[in-house]
Protein backbone atom coordinates (compact mmCIF):
# COMPACT_ATOMS: atom_id res chain seq x y z
CA UNK A 1 0.00 0.00 0.00
CA UNK A 2 2.79 2.39 0.85
CA UNK A 3 4.10 1.74 -2.30
CA UNK A 4 1.00 2.74 -4.16
CA UNK A 5 1.19 6.01 -2.28
CA UNK A 6 4.38 6.43 -3.16
CA UNK A 7 4.50 5.99 -6.86
CA UNK A 8 0.96 8.06 -6.99
CA UNK A 9 3.20 10.49 -5.32
CA UNK A 10 5.63 10.75 -7.54
CA UNK A 11 3.26 10.40 -10.91
CA UNK A 12 1.98 13.43 -9.70
CA UNK A 13 4.94 15.51 -8.92
CA UNK A 14 6.05 14.68 -12.54
CA UNK A 15 3.02 15.48 -14.14
CA UNK A 16 2.68 19.06 -12.45
CA UNK A 17 6.39 20.16 -13.43
CA UNK A 18 5.96 18.86 -17.27
CA UNK A 19 2.86 20.63 -17.27
CA UNK A 20 3.86 24.05 -15.60
CA UNK A 21 7.05 24.03 -18.63
CA UNK A 22 4.23 24.60 -21.50
CA UNK A 23 4.98 27.51 -23.02
CA UNK A 24 2.37 30.52 -23.95
CA UNK A 25 0.02 29.21 -26.70
CA UNK A 26 -0.47 33.05 -28.20
CA UNK A 27 3.62 33.20 -28.19
CA UNK A 28 3.22 30.14 -30.77
CA UNK A 29 0.18 31.11 -32.63
CA UNK A 30 2.08 34.09 -33.95
CA UNK A 31 5.55 32.15 -35.28
CA UNK A 32 5.02 31.42 -39.19
CA UNK A 33 5.09 33.29 -42.22
CA UNK A 34 1.90 35.70 -42.90
CA UNK A 35 1.35 37.42 -46.45
CA UNK A 36 -0.21 40.54 -46.03
CA UNK A 37 -3.99 40.71 -48.03
CA UNK A 38 -5.27 44.01 -46.62
CA UNK A 39 -4.64 47.32 -45.27
CA UNK A 40 -7.10 49.74 -43.84
CA UNK A 41 -6.66 53.84 -43.00
CA UNK A 42 -8.02 56.12 -41.51
CA UNK A 43 -6.67 59.46 -41.33
CA UNK A 44 -8.23 62.20 -39.24
CA UNK A 45 -7.18 65.83 -39.09
CA UNK A 46 -7.89 68.07 -36.45
CA UNK A 47 -6.73 70.93 -37.97
CA UNK A 48 -9.25 71.51 -40.31
CA UNK A 49 -12.69 73.00 -39.66
CA UNK A 50 -14.79 70.57 -39.90
CA UNK A 51 -12.50 68.16 -38.60
CA UNK A 52 -11.47 66.03 -41.96
CA UNK A 53 -11.62 62.34 -41.92
CA UNK A 54 -9.54 60.56 -45.13
CA UNK A 55 -10.08 56.18 -45.71
CA UNK A 56 -7.88 54.14 -47.23
CA UNK A 57 -9.04 50.79 -48.04
CA UNK A 58 -6.05 48.80 -49.64
CA UNK A 59 -7.35 45.10 -50.79
CA UNK A 60 -4.61 43.26 -51.76
CA UNK A 61 -4.63 39.86 -54.18
CA UNK A 62 -1.88 36.88 -54.08
CA UNK A 63 1.32 38.11 -56.12
CA UNK A 64 2.79 38.41 -51.96
CA UNK A 65 3.34 41.85 -51.77
CA UNK A 66 4.26 41.67 -48.26
CA UNK A 67 5.06 39.14 -45.93
CA UNK A 68 6.33 38.70 -42.58
CA UNK A 69 7.96 35.79 -40.64
CA UNK A 70 7.99 35.40 -37.00
CA UNK A 71 10.59 32.99 -36.03
CA UNK A 72 10.31 31.14 -32.22
CA UNK A 73 13.28 32.78 -31.27
CA UNK A 74 11.62 36.26 -31.16
CA UNK A 75 13.35 37.49 -33.96
CA UNK A 76 11.11 38.67 -36.73
CA UNK A 77 11.72 39.55 -40.89
CA UNK A 78 9.64 41.54 -43.09
CA UNK A 79 9.92 41.06 -46.90
CA UNK A 80 8.77 43.03 -49.57
CA UNK A 81 7.51 41.33 -53.16
CA UNK A 82 7.04 45.11 -54.77
CA UNK A 83 10.21 44.70 -57.17
CA UNK A 84 12.60 41.47 -58.14
CA UNK A 85 14.25 40.26 -56.54
CA UNK A 86 12.57 40.29 -53.25
CA UNK A 87 14.17 42.57 -50.72
CA UNK A 88 14.28 42.71 -46.88
CA UNK A 89 12.40 45.54 -45.49
CA UNK A 90 14.08 45.01 -41.86
CA UNK A 91 14.82 42.53 -39.16
CA UNK A 92 14.22 42.75 -35.84
CA UNK A 93 12.74 41.57 -33.03
CA UNK A 94 9.65 41.19 -31.46
CA UNK A 95 8.13 40.71 -27.79
CA UNK A 96 4.47 39.89 -27.05
CA UNK A 97 2.43 40.76 -23.80
CA UNK A 98 -1.26 39.28 -23.64
CA UNK A 99 -2.27 40.76 -26.86
CA UNK A 100 0.20 43.47 -27.47
CA UNK A 101 3.05 42.90 -30.03
CA UNK A 102 6.24 45.20 -29.87
CA UNK A 103 8.66 45.50 -32.81
CA UNK A 104 12.30 45.96 -32.29
CA UNK A 105 14.05 47.26 -35.50
CA UNK A 106 17.69 45.64 -36.25
CA UNK A 107 19.34 46.60 -32.66
CA UNK A 108 17.25 49.28 -31.07
CA UNK A 109 16.11 49.04 -28.14
CA UNK A 110 13.17 51.17 -28.81
CA UNK A 111 10.51 49.19 -30.11
CA UNK A 112 6.42 49.79 -31.42
CA UNK A 113 3.67 48.58 -29.89
CA UNK A 114 0.48 47.65 -31.57
CA UNK A 115 -2.03 45.40 -30.45
CA UNK A 116 -3.14 41.89 -32.69
CA UNK A 117 -4.87 38.90 -32.56
CA UNK A 118 -4.76 35.67 -33.84
CA UNK A 119 -7.45 33.20 -35.27
CA UNK A 120 -6.81 30.30 -37.20
CA UNK A 121 -4.81 31.51 -40.33
CA UNK A 122 -5.83 35.19 -39.46
CA UNK A 123 -3.24 37.45 -37.94
CA UNK A 124 -4.60 41.60 -37.89
CA UNK A 125 -2.44 44.43 -36.38
CA UNK A 126 -4.15 47.32 -35.52
CA UNK A 127 -1.95 50.66 -35.27
CA UNK A 128 -2.92 53.47 -33.76
CA UNK A 129 -0.70 56.97 -33.69
CA UNK A 130 -1.94 60.23 -32.00
CA UNK A 131 -0.38 63.55 -32.75
CA UNK A 132 -2.75 65.68 -29.97
CA UNK A 133 -4.50 68.59 -31.77
CA UNK A 134 -3.05 67.65 -35.34
CA UNK A 135 -3.79 64.52 -36.48
CA UNK A 136 -4.60 61.01 -35.93
CA UNK A 137 -4.02 57.67 -38.09
CA UNK A 138 -5.72 54.08 -37.56
CA UNK A 139 -4.18 51.64 -39.38
CA UNK A 140 -5.27 47.75 -39.43
CA UNK A 141 -3.52 45.22 -41.64
CA UNK A 142 -5.20 41.86 -42.25
CA UNK A 143 -2.54 39.03 -43.00
CA UNK A 144 -3.08 35.12 -43.40
CA UNK A 145 -0.93 32.41 -42.70
CA UNK A 146 1.26 30.80 -45.74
Amino acid sequence: MKQIIGISCILLLAGMAFSSCKKSSINNSIVGNWELTSLDQVVVDSTTTPVSSTTFDTTLTHGHSQVISFFADNTETQYSFFSTPVTIQSNGTYIILSDSLTLFTGSSTTGQTFYFTVGGNSLTININTSNPGLSSTSITEKFNRQ
